[in-house]
């Protein structure tokens, strides 16, 4: 059986390395070019391992240019992947491909269809997964062509749960790469009466709300850190994004402050925020007004206006 893939993020990028490396034929692959790298978080090239490995290689920007059909009809796949695409793949390309199309998706489908998904696991304390699907006319809703479950720890970070599910997601093809070489593939049949919705983030929902509990901007910071824009506050009209954190101790809190007031900063400059209930270290902060943060200085949400 002959597999196109096309995508644009580390999944892709791991999706197709597991396929050469367990011999199935991958007659041709597409990804978002790299002029776009700045506009998709966790953006990764396919140009480079599709070349190596010898196999067509297309770029594109958007998915309904004509060279991409045009490419895809030249290529006859029998199956068609579409991994870490965010634009709409109109059906007419998909069923270029007689077996169809196949997603990716990284929670324990049918929980948390829709967009985001990896911040909002950590920001609801959701199960994620490394899940192949069937694509149709609903998001994250066809049958399943594999699934399986990624732990997920107290202290991930996007980045580290992105990289346990791409592990992840290497070993289920390795497992179905004998059914994807002889064709040979079963689904399951989502149940939809037990799908949950996630919806789409913005830059701007990564602001920090410092009335909110502290495990509740633990996990903003953890679901908005790299590769996506960050948690971010504002020090007077500077904005600083905050990449790193950890929960503050009791005895590391000597004295309370108002929601967002800078108690304390330590000899390895950290900073001590109040939070609603208690505090939290900021550990890595980065913007034009970090090193004139003092004890007492206030963070908001919104920047103060001149």
């Amino acid at each position: 059986m002959k597999i196109a893939l096309m995508g644009s993020v580390s999944s892709s990028w791991h999706a197709l390395d597991a396929l050469i490396k367990n011999s199935v034929d991958v007659c041709c692959v597409m990804g978002v070019d790299e002029s776009q790298s700045e506009k998709i978080g966790d953006y990764r090239s396919l140009r480079e391992i599709a070349t190596k490995a010898s196999i067509p290689f297309l770029s594109f920007i958007k998915v309904r240019e004509p060279e991409v059909r045009t490419f895809l009809e030249q290529h006859k796949p029998d199956m068609l992947w579409v991994i870490g695409i965010s634009q709409l793949v109109p059906d007419d390309l998909i069923n270029i491909a007689p077996k169809g199309g196949i997603g990716f998706h990284p929670t324990m489908l049918p929980e948390g269809r829709g967009r985001a998904p990896v911040a909002w696991t950590i920001i609801k304390n959701a199960r994620a997964a490394a899940c192949l699907f069937t694509l149709t006319d609903e998001a994250d809703a066809g049958d399943l062509l594999a699934q399986r479950e990624v732990p997920v720890l107290p202290d991930d970070y996007s980045e580290d749960l992105i990289e346990r599910t791409n592990h992840a997601l290497q070993g289920v093809i390795a497992d179905l790469a004998p059914a994807l070489i002889s064709g040979d593939i079963t689904f399951t049949p989502q149940d939809h009466s037990k799908a949950t919705h996630y919806e789409r983030r913005t830059p701007a929902d990564g602001i920090i709300d410092w009335s909110a509990d502290t495990e509740t901007i633990y996990r903003l910071i953890r679901a908005a850190g790299r590769p996506y824009p960050g948690a971010f506050t504002h020090a007077e009209r500077e904005k600083l994004t905050i990449w790193r954190a950890r929960p503050a101790l009791a005895d590391d809190i000597s004295e309370k402050g108002e929601p967002g007031t800078v108690l304390t900063i330590n000899e390895d400059d950290e900073i001590l925020i109040a939070t609603g209930d208690a505090a939290i270290w900021a550990t890595n902060v980065e913007g034009p007004g970090r090193d004139s943060i003092k004890t007492g200085h206030k963070l908001v949400s919104i920047p103060e206006t001149a």
